[in-house]
């Protein structure tokens, strides 16, 4: 964990004096500095709404940290993100808020139908608007601030609901959307517990309660959660999310079959393979008896450690990572399709700088190589391509 030089003292964000640090170096408005390199690189600190502190570190310094410091990021041209950052995706440096621009609504009219949106349009084939997050992107955006496309060796059985939860929860703090707080829209399920049972399923029912239905106006709640199964109901059908047994998510038919075309894939690992997580992210409003029913959804497939993967060799790659103990960052493709070119990983322990690398996808075209030859060439830093199509081992790594 990063620590941090805050006026006389040096501590990490865990420390309880943390905030009160914070606090008092905001009003002498010094700088703090992270201490993951020497000399040190400044920081700053906003204060909230709620009149509580946080520390950010400065615009357009994430590649003058180390790259094991939790303010590091993958450079612009190795990622999605860099298509949506300063566009989608907006930092005050006052109030420390991070506004965010979604192409997908949080709250609907009603026009009297039935619900049967779905993000129907397969990610990989649409180009998405870069002023925009998709749910999808906003998926990645939430997973890559809460740091959980990270890995170290250390991380090896730390993971778990809980674990992906918690920090799931912080890195939704201090995001707004249209001037509203995206963490009270966010619905995550807590972990099961029978001795709590009571209270949880209070808590998710006072939250479902902020929904329902004002006037002709309807608020969405964002759910994020662990998918158990989906099954037929006696309409349509219905997702059961792990941790909320009691609470399916309903889905039309029409939404059930365009679910099956966009993500064959994500949902194709979970059904075969029993160590996958899916992971999915959704809008929902409630229907006149109560029920959450889907609006726009993504899935997510995740590896044994939580890490985003989106076919086999890439979870081939992952496995072999995790079982030689490397570092490295998990590409994530916002709202870019998949024959854009991006780094599938980048290893954060090579000498001098990380490495990039990138996996070829099985019957990529021309064109793809042709983009991944510029992004090699143009990327200030040191890059391996494996190559599925010409027989590459992982060996090679």
């Amino acid at each position: 964990m990063s620590q941090y030089s805050i006026g006389d003292c040096v501590l990490e964000r865990s420390n309880p004096l943390f905030q009160e640090a914070l606090a008092s170096t905001y009003k002498s408005r010094e700088r703090p500095l992270c201490l993951c390199s020497s000399p040190g690189i400044p920081m700053y600190i906003a204060r909230t709404g709620d009149n509580s502190y946080v520390l950010k570190r400065m615009p357009n310094s994430s590649q003058q940290h180390h790259p094991d410091c939790e303010s590091y990021e993958i450079p612009a041209e190795l990622s999605g993100r860099g298509a949506v950052e300063n566009k989608a995706i907006s930092e005050d440096q006052e109030t420390g808020l991070t506004n965010l621009k979604l192409d997908f609504s949080l709250s609907k009219v009603s026009l009297n139908r039935t619900i049967n949106k779905g993000e129907t349009k397969e990610p990989t084939v649409v180009k998405g608007d870069p002023t925009k997050l998709t749910i999808r992107s906003l998926f990645h955006f939430l997973y890559e601030e809460a740091g959980l496309n990270r890995w170290a060796p250390n991380m090896e059985g730390k993971r778990s609901w809980y674990v992906i939860r918690k920090y799931l929860l912080q890195a939704a703090q201090n995001k707004v959307t249209r001037k509203n707080s995206l963490g009270e829209a966010l619905l995550i399920p807590e972990p099961f517990s029978a001795d709590h049972k009571n209270e949880i399923v209070a808590r998710r029912r006072q939250f479902l309660s902020k929904l329902k239905k004002q006037g002709n106006k309807q608020s969405m709640g964002i759910l994020i959660g662990k998918v158990k199964s989906i099954e037929e109901a006696r309409f349509g059908f219905k997702m059961l999310v792990k941790h909320m047994p009691d609470t399916p998510v309903y889905m039309g038919e029409d939404v059930y079959k365009r679910i099956n075309k966009a993500f064959s894939t994500e949902l194709a690992f979970f059904y075969e393979n029993e160590s996958i997580h899916l992971l999915t992210i959704c809008t929902f409003l409630l229907s006149a008896s109560g029920s959450p029913q889907v609006d726009t959804i993504s899935f997510m497939a995740v590896d044994r450690n939580w890490l985003p993967f989106e076919n086999i060799e890439e979870l081939e790659l992952l496995e072999r990572l995790c079982t030689e103990r490397r570092h490295f960052i998990k590409g994530l493709r916002y709202n870019l399709g998949s024959s854009d070119v991006i780094a599938s990983v980048l290893l954060t322990d090579t000498e001098a700088k990380p490495t990039a690398v990138y996996l070829v996808p099985a019957g990529a075209a021309e064109s793809y190589y042709n983009e991944l030859h510029a992004v090699v060439n143009h990327s200030e830093l040191p890059s391996q391509v494996l190559d599925v199509n010409r027989e590459e081992t992982l060996s090679a790594i």
